[in-house]
This record gives C-alpha cells, structure tokens and sequence, in this order.
C-alpha cells in the first residue's frame, strides 16, 4: 500500500506533510490546510537535472498535493510548479503547491488564467516536456496544449470517457457505480476526451464515500503515474482514444436539499457521494444542518414520508426521518459544501 511504504523523501518538513496526508481516512478535493512551515531552508537534495522536463499544475487538495510529493520522491525533473489563484476566490487560503516547489528552490508560477499571453510566453521558456496536472481548475487552449513537447498529461479520478467532467467522484458513488478508477490521458481542448494513456479499475466498496474512494484512487493512480513516466520516457507516447459516446459528461455538484422521497439505498449513496466535502443538506426549525451519514433504523410503515424528529432522549447530533422506504438516522453537522457554489465562467477540474 503505497500510504503505508517507508517515505524517501529527505527533507523532514516534506516527509511530515506527506504523513499528514497519508495519514487521513479519507482524502479531500479541495485546498487543505496545513499550518506547518519550513523553518529551515531545504537540505533536500537538487533536482535530478536530467530526465523528462515536467511542469506541474495543481491546486493544494489532498489529491493534487500528494501526486506532487510523489513525484519529487521519485526524483523527478520537475523544473516549475503552476499555482491557481482561480481557486482561491471560493477557498482563500495560502497555496500549498508554491510553498512546496518554493522550498526546494523550484520555480513557482502563480496564474489565475494560464491561457493569458504572459504564462504562453513564461511556459515555453521552461521548454517542458510534459505538464502534469493533478485536480487544476483550468481550462487549457490549443495554443498552450502545444508547447509541451509530448504535451498536457492529466489524471482523473473516473474510468473515463465515464464521469468526465469536474466532480467524478461524487457521482460514481451517487450513481451506484459498482466500480470506479483513475485514468491518465492527453489533455485536448475537449473536456477529458484526450486519448488514454494508463488506467487503473477499483470496485467500490459498500462503505465507501468520496473520500475514501478518492484516497484508494489517488494510491493506485502513483502507480500509473510511475509507470507511464516509464513509458513516455522510453519514447511510447501512444493512447487510445475514448468512445465518449459510450461515456458520461457529469456537471459541478451544487448544494442540495437531501430529497426524502428516495428510498434508502438512493439517500445512503447521496449521503456517502457528498462526504467530506458536498454533504446533502436538510432544513430543521428553520436551520441548514449538513448531513454527515445515514442509517437505516426500520421499514417506514405507515409514516408520512419527510417526516423529521428527534430520537428519543433527543441525542445530539442524529435526527430520525422518514424517507420512501424507510425511517432513517441522519447524523449532521453544521459544516456543509466546500466546493465552490458559483463556478468562475469555464471553471472546470479536470
């Protein structure tokens, strides 16, 4: 298990934010927080210098920093890092991935539109081979997809061509997908429909929220990850392109009213698509309570269906509802939706 394996990273302010992360449950695929910060300047040893060129965009969640860390543990040639300010506006917090690429010395480019004539001009001085990105909330047009001399890799947590589109993960769980994965592709002006690269199949387990899903996907996409470096540097640049006819195009998930008129089986996938970080809401005396998980507590009966009440004893933390099929516990907290509500024009995360 790649979380579990002892880290190569030498310098200890990395190898603890690694921890951090791999330490979670369950991952998160927006901007972390992550408090702690180098007191020393890095004593890791330089870039390799040689090898692929490869730029990297991302923004700082738990699956865009992990794949950076990893390949800095790989010693990769990572010769820029790209941070977003487009994220920001929705999730104001200091940016993860420049103070990484900061503390090794690497340059840091800060864009809040990488399509703009300033960053064209500032990527092709770089002459990457490669750009990776990992959960970046932009839009990239043709002229800047070409400068790459191989191009633009990017890594997304569906079996594409099913779930393109910003938020896969949520709605492999909502759906009732049995199985998800993680996929590496060329990036084309096509919302991910380049041609794939490698791609990695896990079944999706009973228990499963986004968040555990995502860390599962993240683990088995390092593994691709490596094994297409292995490849495109051997000079196979080869994939095969998607039937998106046979895929899905899944728009940005909103803030929603958990809707009582579902059965359980729909309300539980609702309930484990949207933790950590879209929760489903239900309204209480007049209060938008964020529902954490569900459980079944007996057939319905002849109660009404939306029905809410306290349990019993009125324990904190858990309202009884009465679902299509069921009367349900819904356990909730008052921390809700943490993507953003009103998406920048063409935000996307690929």
């Amino acid at each position: 298990m790649i979380s579990a394996r002892e880290s190569t990273l030498d310098d200890p302010w990395l190898k603890g934010l690694r921890d951090f992360i791999w330490a979670k449950p369950a991952f998160s695929m927006v901007p972390i927080d992550y408090e702690a910060v180098p007191r020393h300047p890095s004593m890791s040893r330089p870039p390799a210098g040689h090898g692929l060129r490869i730029v990297f965009c991302g923004i700082p969640s738990d699956y865009g920093t992990a794949f950076l860390l990893h390949l800095l543990e790989e010693d990769a040639n990572v010769v820029a890092a790209v941070a977003s300010t487009r994220w920001q506006r929705t999730h104001p917090k200091p940016d993860l991935i420049g103070r990484i690429a900061g503390h090794l010395g690497r340059p840091v480019e800060v864009a809040a539109d990488v399509n703009a004539e300033p960053f064209t001009r500032c990527l092709r001085e770089y002459a990457p081979d490669l750009v990776i990105m990992a959960s970046f909330d932009q839009i990239v047009r043709a002229d800047l997809l070409a400068i790459p001399r191989l191009g633009w890799l990017n890594i997304h947590p569906s079996l594409l061509p099913r779930h393109r589109g910003p938020e896969p993960i949520y709605w492999a769980i909502a759906k009732g997908d049995r199985e998800s994965g993680i996929t590496l592709h060329w990036a084309v002006e096509r919302v991910d429909a380049g041609p794939i690269l490698e791609q990695r199949t896990l079944p999706i387990l009973p228990t499963d929220t986004a968040g555990t899903l995502c860390k599962r996907l993240v683990a088995a996409g390092l593994e691709a990850l490596d094994a297409t470096l292995i490849r495109l540097a051997a000079g196979d640049t080869h994939g095969h392109l998607p039937d998106l006819a046979a895929g899905s195009y899944d728009p940005p998930v909103r803030a929603a009213q958990l809707d009582l008129r579902q059965p359980f089986a729909t309300l539980d996938r609702a309930v484990r698509a949207g933790q950590p970080d879209q929760r489903p809401v239900v309204t209480w005396k007049g209060e938008q309570l964020f529902v954490e998980g569900v459980r079944r507590v007996q057939d319905r009966g002849e109660r009404p269906v939306g029905e809410l009440k306290l349990p019993a004893g009125g324990a904190g933390g858990e309202l009884l509802a009465v679902c299509a099929d069921a009367v349900v516990a819904l356990r909730w907290g008052r921390e809700g939706h943490r993507h953003a509500t009103r998406p920048l024009p063409g935000q996307q995360f690929p």
